[in-house]
């Protein structure tokens, strides 16, 4: 069984910095404002959220700004791209450590913890990328148009930055899913190990400690 904890976690590593080369990728190419400004302004012309001139409007008539809606703030899109170079840190972090202890449940620990910590920023990410646009109360949005619609009904200057906001979110969303079940598993992986030392004390170090 040690030889297929190994290979399983080979596995997972190398697939984890797959995942974590493309969220950096995705967020990168999106830092600082590539898309996030064109799909606010086309939701704005067909009525599908507020338009960016309604505050441009409130401002000239000195009438109260309401907050930015998250979804259009540039602070989201710096939000996703520091937690996509977060988790690349986390990986390669990870690739220096492994093997390094003899504490089986130092590693699992410290792996359930990069694991648990990634999936609270990742899912906040998801939260802020699917939250809705309230600003406007004549356009009101409860999701982005462009997960409530898709990307046929957006002009084709428009539907490139569509598809590109589609296509972070389901990879975040995924990398949600991964992380926690990473956790999930590790856990496992921690709780068994604990068990057959626990039946065998005189067994003090594990045949995996150096796996994970």
């Amino acid at each position: 069984m040690g030889r297929i904890v190994q290979i399983t976690t080979s596995l997972a590593t190398s697939f984890e910095f797959i995942l974590a080369t493309s969220l950096l990728a995705v967020f990168a190419s999106a830092y600082p404002d590539r898309y996030r400004s064109a799909l606010w302004h086309e939701g704005g012309i067909r009525g599908w959220n507020s338009s960016p001139s309604y505050r441009t409007y409130l401002w000239a008539n000195y009438k109260e700004v309401p907050p930015m809606p998250l979804i259009w703030d540039e602070r989201s899109t710096q939000y996703s791209f520091c937690v996509a170079v977060v988790t690349m840190m986390f990986w390669f972090v990870r690739l220096c450590i492994r093997g390094q202890t003899l504490d089986v449940y130092g590693s699992v620990m410290s792996n359930a913890l990069y694991d648990a910590i990634l999936v609270a920023l990742w899912s906040y990410s998801a939260v802020v990328q699917s939250s809705g646009d309230f600003e406007d109360p004549e356009h009101i949005a409860l999701r982005p148009w462009y997960l409530e619609r898709g990307c046929g009904g957006a002009r084709a200057r428009s539907r490139g930055a569509c598809y590109a906001a589609k296509g972070s979110f389901g990879l975040v969303i995924f990398a949600v899913l991964w992380f926690g079940l990473r956790c999930v598993v590790t856990c496992m992986y921690g709780a068994y190990v604990y068990g057959r030392n626990s039946v065998n004390p005189n067994d003090t170090k594990s045949d995996f400690d150096n796996d994970i």
